[in-house]
């Protein structure tokens, strides 16, 4: 649709009631300029077909409309906001100080600006004071950031940074963590962004800058409280980044239809320090004294506990039988659905005390992967029960579809591709012995450079 519309060739979309303000925001964000559209009442996955030729009926002739009316090709720019000016202030006034700071929240939260919580103003000083956490110019673009192709400037993720109550030394972390979300397959990255499901991002830090700067990567690395607030505060900055910059505003280009707690966000650091096995980031082909970030796609988190088991393989096991969850993305990368890529995948935060044994029992974190994807199985109806749309599975796989219900209890499937489909990280306190593993994509890392 896209290199139709830029070439002035009419395109008519079919929108499901709900969806209007996000095709809008769709097409500012994709440079399609004034999208053509018609609203039906339903989405069409989940209705028969004599539903969905009755709510199509009525807008046909709207689509012909659409179709034989000429456009005009739009310029093909991105939603970078380039234009706006960054030095543009606005004034809230009050009784005193904190009559005025409710008024600034109250306004930028009527915005979408925030996340719910209490705002820091971004006054120019504020944001002045931020910039000197980077050796960059304000001016410098960082990256173009999903989903909505937004100009990322140092400035503008400056001033979403004062806002989350960072520091100028977080200014550096944050601009890497863009810069590892724009080197995602854009397919990849706005597909769970974008989704109606409830996705949210899990950022990872690694390295030296771990220490540095107080992150959290022990005992409630994921929780909240004074042992995890520069994880807080900057997992925060890099919410308001993703919303102010990336555009990602609920209902326009973030169309969960419940949502999830993990936007409120996820940030952690790897625990380099009790863990046997090779960080995270050196499995991404960084070195081991680099300081990076990393940006997961997470959805269906299950908490992993096990009493009893101290061996290697008693361990593994568990984890892969607990973390065994999902269903459709699954056979859906298995069938290759849009294209060959692998796409389903798991995430492992796994604590000391397990990993310890583990490893003392001989297992590399590579034949722990292996060990983990060969016990990690599904019969393929349950696989496959969430995942009826069969022009989207390969010819290789249609056959399933085709078996009794018998026998497709009887056909038990890997859950993912390959051992490569998941993901270590080491967290946690080393004296408690719980796992968390998340359904994910695939992920990107950047390392943290350009401080001050």
């Amino acid at each position: 649709m896209v290199a139709l519309e830029k070439a002035g060739v009419p395109t008519a979309t079919i929108l499901s009631e709900g969806f209007q303000d996000d095709a809008y925001a769709s097409a500012k964000a994709f440079g399609l300029g004034d999208i053509k559209f018609t609203v039906v009442p339903k989405v069409y996955n989940n209705i028969t077909v004599e539903e969905s030729i009755a709510q199509t009926d009525p807008v046909i002739d709207d689509i012909v409309k659409i179709l034989t009316t000429a456009v005009n090709a739009p310029n093909g720019s991105v939603n970078s906001a380039k234009q706006h000016n960054d030095e543009e202030t606005e004034i809230f006034e009050g009784s005193d100080q904190f009559d005025a700071l409710n008024k600034f929240n109250d306004a930028f939260l009527d915005r979408d600006w925030g996340d719910g919580f209490p705002l820091i103003p971004p006054t120019p000083e504020k944001v002045q004071k931020m910039l000197k956490g980077t050796t960059m110019d304000p001016d410098d673009l960082v990256c173009l950031l999903p989903p909505g192709t937004g100009y990322a400037t140092v400035r503008k993720i400056a001033i979403c940074a004062v806002m989350a109550g960072c520091e100028p030394r977080h200014l550096p972390v944050l601009m890497a963590g863009a810069k590892a979300l724009a080197s995602l397959d854009p397919q990849d990255s706005r597909g769970w962004l974008m989704s109606t499901s409830a996705h949210a991002p899990l950022w990872v830090v690694n390295g030296p800058i771990t220490e540095e700067l107080g992150f959290n990567s022990k005992r409630a690395t994921l929780g909240p409280g004074k042992r995890s607030k520069v994880n807080i505060a900057v997992g925060r900055g890099l919410l308001l980044m993703l919303k102010n910059v990336g555009h990602w505003y609920t209902g326009h280009l973030d169309m969960d239809t419940i949502g999830t707690a993990r936007k409120f966000p996820m940030l952690i650091a790897e625990n380099e320090e009790d863990s046997p096995w090779e960080p995270f980031h050196v499995e991404q082909g960084f070195r081991r004294d680099a300081s990076t970030i990393s940006v997961f796609g997470t959805r269906a988190e299950v908490d992993i506990g096990d009493q009893g088991n101290n061996t290697g393989t008693g361990l593994l096991r568990t984890i892969a039988y607990g973390g065994n969850v999902g269903g459709g993305e699954h056979i859906a990368s298995l069938a290759g659905e849009y294209d060959d890529r692998p796409r389903g995948g798991k995430v492992i935060l796994i604590a000391p005390a397990h990993v310890n044994p583990i490893f003392n029992d001989g297992f590399s974190k590579r034949a722990a992967k292996s060990f983990i994807h060969q016990h990690s199985k599904k019969p393929a109806r349950e696989l496959i029960n969430n995942f009826q749309v069969l022009d989207k599975v390969r010819w290789g796989w249609k056959w399933l579809y085709d078996l009794s219900p018998l026998e497709q209890e009887q056909v038990i499937l890997h859950t993912h591709e390959s051992p490569d489909r998941y993901w270590f990280v080491c967290v946690g306190a080393d004296d408690r012995a719980k796992d968390l593993v998340f359904s994910a994509s695939t992920p990107g890392t950047a390392e943290i450079v350009n401080r001050a």
